[in-house]
């Protein structure tokens, strides 16, 4: 994209996150057309914020993300640092339009994956894993109606996430087979999404190194950066008013409350 695309799909991605408001659109002079493009934009917008960055979500890893937003494969967003909490946080449930749920594996990572030629293995994501959480993504958007527009504009807007929740680290991970984890979501004690490790892109290590191999032309991926590997109960609106719990089983859980301010 042309600079000028750039610097006014910026202002007015930067504003709506600042203010509140909600973008029917980005007009056709700014608005990215392609992957690529809609990370450039990415990219500039989280320099104009000027916010910390704590860490990657992957979005689309699940066929069922994938046919929601009718893309054909996943796509990266940076995490800022004031929008990680930890498990049992309060949030208002009115600052979030969407209030999009996700249950997801979150990865923390104890050595850096580096910029490089050759691509990662999994056995290579893997190494560099110090920690595995449970782990809920919030998921909102600066568009008034987020399935109207393309991917390319979601990548944008920091590929929709809102905030990501999570839980205690998990024990003896390393010998758990996280394909076959079972993980429920539910919502003031109902459930309302369930699903396994494998719904991550076959493997949560696999959607790791995707997420290595998009940035190893980039910046790489840091030491003590989280990386969350997208929804493995699919995605379910909730009321201002909730409490949210994702269960990993024997894993462990993680939780939240929104409540209405106002």
């Amino acid at each position: 994209m042309k600079k000028a695309g750039v610097d006014r799909a910026v202002e007015l991605l930067a504003d709506a996150w600042q203010i509140g408001n909600a973008l029917p659109a980005l007009p056709e002079e700014c608005r990215p057309k392609t992957a690529k493009d809609g990370m450039q934009v990415q990219d500039a917008l989280v320099r104009q914020l000027g916010i910390e960055v704590g860490g990657w979500k992957i979005g689309c890893t699940s066929e069922y993300a994938q046919k929601l937003l009718k893309t054909k494969g996943p796509f990266a967003g940076r995490v800022l640092a004031p929008r990680i909490f930890a498990s049992g946080i309060t949030l208002p449930g009115s600052a979030y339009r969407m209030r999009g749920l996700e249950g997801e594996f979150a990865f923390v990572l104890g050595k850096d994956l580096k910029p490089r030629k050759r691509p990662y293995t999994r056995s290579e994501v893997r190494a560099a894993v110090a920690e595995v959480r449970p782990a809920i993504e919030l998921v909102d958007s600066r568009f008034a109606d987020w399935m109207s527009v393309s991917t390319p504009c979601l990548i944008a807007d920091l590929a929709c996430n809102a905030a990501l929740v999570v839980g205690p680290p998990m024990k003896r991970w390393k010998t758990i087979d996280l394909t076959k984890a079972a993980l429920r979501m539910k919502v003031d004690g109902k459930v309302v999404g369930e699903g396994k490790g494998a719904d991550a892109l076959g493997d949560p290590f696999l959607a790791l190194a995707w997420l290595a191999n998009e940035l190893r032309t980039r910046e790489g991926l840091k030491a003590g950066q989280i990386v969350s590997t997208g929804t493995c109960t699919g995605f379910h609106k909730a009321e201002p008013a909730a409490k949210v719990e994702a269960d990993f089983g024997k894993l462990g859980k993680v939780s939240f409350t929104l409540i209405k301010v106002g």
